[in-house]
């Protein structure tokens, strides 16, 4: 790795530029870093370097005409994650400050060809962009954005830049409110000179001082509206702040008009209806950023340096099976296995597990583990990218990405809700001001108030924070959707199919009975079953010698929910269920069957012994199965265990219906039969015999191992191995989607309502931007209401 001499950034040596200056050889990350090294050398200021101790720059982007310095394969190399047809990165896109903005860059990006996929985060707007690089450039996306107007941010300038974007939004929400109270004071005086007799001159004078103080709300202030507005029409796009701009600036230009035929004017009324919309947009990001901000805070938690030797190494360079040091309180940050005699490790973080783990020389660390007690060594097992951390910050991104269709509904209402209204202020206008001759100002007033009061900025705001709030609460409680439709789907779930082992049972199968029909060497058994992962296998190893086995086990062979086959220096080896080693023509003699799952063993076509286990339940089982009942959703356990083993676990649940002996094409066929009769689905399991009935069902669940994160499949991952997070995840999702409806009917209520009044002329411009700012917060923080519901088991 070699730092560029400007920005001080490492890079791999044949990702740079090189050249010589003055006989010292110098490397550049890109022209932007080389102009401005050059520049401060010709202005004799490369002291600069010297206070930089060692602080990384942003690599400065020049020439943006051409956009070159995107496709760099320094910029590719630090950025861009990529593999052969496939590349994808995480920027920052600036001005957006609404649900339209989001749609429009959105279908912008989606339509390019070589364009995969495009989401933007709508707490904190960064985008993640997936695309084919043999079809397009990077380049050629990040311009599309600037041609709407909007800009973006890369890596370390991403904070920078997205903190400067919220201090211009808080100046220009004080503009706002200075401008308006004294306004204010202005207003007053003119309406006591209606009342009381005013001269001519001085009524022009006040209206001046109000032209003055207006103008900056509204050509600085109201400036996110009027540039939003634009680019919505620049796309085709009728959206809500077209309805905040043309409402404030028809009544501003009037004002004016009105100021120098002598008539009313009405700059206080525009000056406030900006700043109560300014000052409602202000409270819904601080909500927003409340409401996604433990997912925000989760990228943030990666420390920028790694401890390698004496080295500090960003994670990204550090490989695998390097030895790295964490020291006290020290987060890991990269997937290894323990080279101290022992450590203390916080998880937490991970499955929300508050209890210190203590780890002994040879575990596994997981990153996001923080150490606690003293420092350790360790060596990596894997890279950065595929570390359980990283892997857990990707999953987590992605759940924000997709919206669920209730969402696509409410935005589908509210692109055709703006242009209706539009069109229903220009007729209402015009029967007012043509058919019942109104006066210009009161028409103008009514078609205004019209246009604010009918903005959907509730009907967008609905979906995306009560969305994003509870993906929020599902990760607190350890809990993961990948995709945030899988609330709406799970919300809608009345079947639940489970399977036994590992599921709903510890997984831990203990012996009880065994009988043997022919001698055998244990030691034979023991190297047959160590092949096998199933816990069956587990348990049967566990009564038999821990000596280390003479024979050889060659082509070992599982046979899903049947049993395992394979062969050894003594002759062919056969385990499983009986109706397996029936269907290869071992006969089997009569005995006496006992309760509990069976594995029969047999050599060379001989059965030699059958063994007998029994698995016990999980803490909290049967609070759950109680819990789910109650809530009318049917159960079914779906196994591959023997009849009596299955019936004994669904009875001592009080579960009716069950189904054992099952292979994974039998599950899979059962969720297809019961979707046939119209239900809707839900699957959990262990995602290994149970991943054809997880991807047939509308939605399934897993509890993961952590350390295999990405390799789960399923659609919800629970990261602890208890029952509760069943419950807890369908209770978030219902909660979830109840305030998504409550939302949407009382956003459709309040236009509904809200609407006719402003026809009939009964509602000001003023309370039509405080009513519609009102309605939003409302829409906010019934949302964010979500977090005092958490089920607490």
């Amino acid at each position: 790795m070699q730092k560029c001499s400007h920005c001080q950034n490492s890079f791999s040596i044949d990702a740079l530029q090189e050249c010589v200056d003055e006989g010292k050889t110098l490397y550049f990350c890109c022209n932007g870093c080389k102009s401005v090294y050059y520049l401060l050398k010709d202005c004799h200021t490369q002291a600069f370097y010297d206070k930089l101790q060692g602080t990384t720059l942003t690599p400065p982007i020049h020439n943006l005409s051409n956009y070159d310095y995107y496709d760099s394969q320094a910029f590719q190399q630090k950025y861009i994650r990529s593999t052969s047809d496939r590349s994808q990165i995480t920027i920052l896109i600036h001005n957006i400050h609404c649900s339209a903005c989001i749609w429009l860059n959105e279908t912008m990006l989606n339509k390019l060809e070589g364009v995969i996929e495009a989401h933007i985060n709508y707490t904190n707007h960064r985008a993640t962009i997936v695309w084919n690089p043999n079809k397009i450039n990077l380049s050629q996306i990040i311009q599309t954005i600037y041609s709407l107007g909007y800009e973006v941010s890369v890596g370390e300038q991403m904070e920078q830049k997205a903190k400067e974007e919220k201090q211009l939004f808080f100046t220009k929400l004080i503009v706002a409110i200075f401008c308006t109270m004294n306004i204010m004071w202005i207003a007053i005086a003119q309406y006591s000179g209606y009342f009381q007799g005013i001269a001519q001159e001085y009524s022009l004078l006040l209206n001046s001082a109000s032209f003055l103080l207006c103008t900056p709300v509204v050509f600085f202030s109201g400036s996110v509206f009027y540039l939003s507005a634009f680019k919505g029409l620049k796309a085709k796009r009728v959206g809500m702040d077209l309805l905040v701009f043309s409402g404030s600036l028809m009544t501003y230009l009037y004002s004016i008009y009105a100021s120098l035929i002598g008539h009313e004017s009405y700059f206080e009324s525009v000056s406030m209806i900006l700043t109560f919309v300014l000052l409602g947009k202000f409270l819904e990001n601080k909500a927003k950023e409340t409401a996604g901000e433990t997912l925000q805070n989760l990228s943030l938690q990666i420390p920028q340096s790694v401890r390698v030797g004496d080295k500090l190494l960003p994670p990204q360079s550090v490989s695998i099976g390097s030895e790295v040091e964490v020291l006290v309180g020290e987060k890991i940050i990269i997937d290894g296995i323990l080279q101290s005699p022992y450590a203390l490790v916080d998880e937490s973080s991970l499955s929300g597990e508050s209890k210190p783990i203590a780890k002994k020389k040879g575990d596994i660390l997981l990153s996001g583990s923080i150490n606690l007690t003293h420092n350790i060594l360790y060596r990596t097992t894997h890279s950065f990218e595929q570390s359980t951390l990283s892997t857990l910050i990707e999953l987590v991104q992605q759940s924000q990405h997709s919206k669920p269709r209730i969402q696509e509904m409410a935005n589908a209402i509210s692109s055709r809700f703006s242009q209706s209204v539009l069109l229903v202020a220009l007729l209402t206008f015009c029967v007012y001001f043509f058919s019942l001759h109104l006066p210009l100002d009161e028409t103008l007033k009514i078609a205004v108030s019209i246009i604010i009061i009918a903005c959907p900025c509730a009907l967008a705001l609905a979906t995306p924070i009560a969305n994003i709030t509870g993906l929020t609460q599902a990760y607190m409680q350890g809990i993961i959707f990948k995709k945030g439709r899988h609330l709406e789907t799970l919300a809608k779930i009345d079947t639940l199919c489970i399977d036994k082992t590992g599921t709903l049972t510890q997984g831990e199968p203990k012996l009880i009975h065994q009988i043997h029909f022919h001698p055998y060497d244990p030691l034979l058994l023991q190297a047959f079953l160590s092949k096998d992962l199933h816990p069956i296998a587990k348990g049967i190893l566990a009564s038999l010698p821990k000596t280390s086995s003479p024979y050889e086990i060659t082509t070992f062979e599982h046979i899903p929910s049947q049993g395992i086959k394979a062969s050894s220096p003594l002759g062919e080896l056969v385990g499983g269920h009986l109706e397996f080693l029936r269907s290869l023509k071992i006969p089997m003699p009569t005995f006496e069957k006992h309760s509990g799952s069976l594995f029969a063993f047999a050599l060379n076509g001989q059965l030699i012994s059958i063994f007998f286990l029994q698995d016990t339940l999980k803490p909290h089982a049967k609070d759950l199965i109680q819990n789910l009942q109650k809530q009318n959703i049917d159960l079914m356990i779906v196994s591959g265990d023997e009849e009596n083993e299955v019936s004994r676990i669904a009875q001592e649940l009080q579960i009716s219906a069950y189904y054992a002996k099952q292979t994974p094409i039998d599950k899979a066929n059962i969720i297809t039969s019961l979707q046939a009769q119209g239900k809707k689905v839900a699957m959990i399991g262990d995602g290994i015999n149970d991943s054809l009935a997880l991807q047939k069902a509308q939605v399934s669940i897993t509890m993961a191992d952590k350390s295999d994160l990405a390799l789960q499949s399923s659609d919800i991952i629970l990261l602890q191995d208890k029952l509760t997070g069943i419950h807890k995840a369908i209770k978030i999702a219902q909660n979830t989607y109840k305030t998504i409806k409550t939302n949407i009917y009382f956003s459709l209520f309040y236009n509904t309502l809200t609407i006719p009044l402003a026809i009939l002329g009964h509602i000001s411009p003023i309370f039509a931007a405080l009513s519609m700012s009102a309605s939003s917060l409302i829409v906010v923080f019934n949302s964010m209401r979500q977090k005092s519901k958490t089920p607490r088991i």
